[in-house]
């Protein structure tokens, strides 16, 4: 927010929208919010059982809307069970490369970034729209039925087996450096647009 016009922020996978004043806005439904923590909470002491080495994120005191764990050295065996759990007993499942999520039904990245366009943007369409990523829990983000310009930062690549959708674009490198390859891109043409 120092360095760019930073109009808000979509958290916890597509959950929430916070704006730089203060606010933030569900993007979930969810009734009773501490209800849906124990009820999260149960959720990863179910998987835990079966799971015993798994250790809850430092940030979930935290969060509201999703509950996460370490994703450590979790096989993609390990990952299916614990998504198929998940899914048994009424909640979403994502992962990233640092940690696991388990997450109400329809909240995803992508749902949140609509609502949030319908609701505060609504003079932006989405060929104006952007959706940047690195791994699966992005994947909603990457639908071109959903968002036409999509881009993923190279490790990426490291889950394109594991992706029903994958970006349209691929920076050459990865994490904060493709990241930085696509923002000097944007400049540039940017600078472009701008003397012509």
């Amino acid at each position: 927010m120092n360095y760019l016009p930073v109009e808000g922020a979509i958290a916890e996978n597509g959950g929430l929208f916070l704006q730089p004043n203060g606010t933030q806005d569900l993007l979930s439904s969810v009734p009773n919010l501490s209800r849906h923590r124990i009820l999260l909470e149960n959720t990863f002491h179910h998987i835990k059982q079966l799971f015993p080495n798994l250790h809850p994120s430092a940030d979930n005191q935290f969060r509201i809307t999703d509950w996460t764990f370490d994703i450590n050295d979790l096989s993609t065996e390990d990952i299916q069970a614990i998504s198929s759990q998940c899914q048994q007993m009424g909640w979403s499942f994502t992962y990233s490369n640092v940690q696991c999520h388990i997450k109400p039904l329809h909240q995803d990245k992508a749902t949140g970034l609509d609502t949030v366009l319908k609701n505060h943007f609504p003079e932006i369409n989405l060929q104006q729209v952007l959706t940047v990523g690195d791994s699966p829990n992005d994947e909603a983000m990457f639908n071109l039925a959903k968002f036409p310009i999509s881009v993923g930062v190279a490790n990426v690549l490291h889950y394109q087996d594991k992706m029903l959708h994958f970006p349209q674009y691929v920076t050459q490198a990865s994490e904060f450096d493709g990241f930085s390859e696509l923002a000097q891109l944007l400049l540039k043409n940017s600078v472009l647009d701008d003397s012509m």
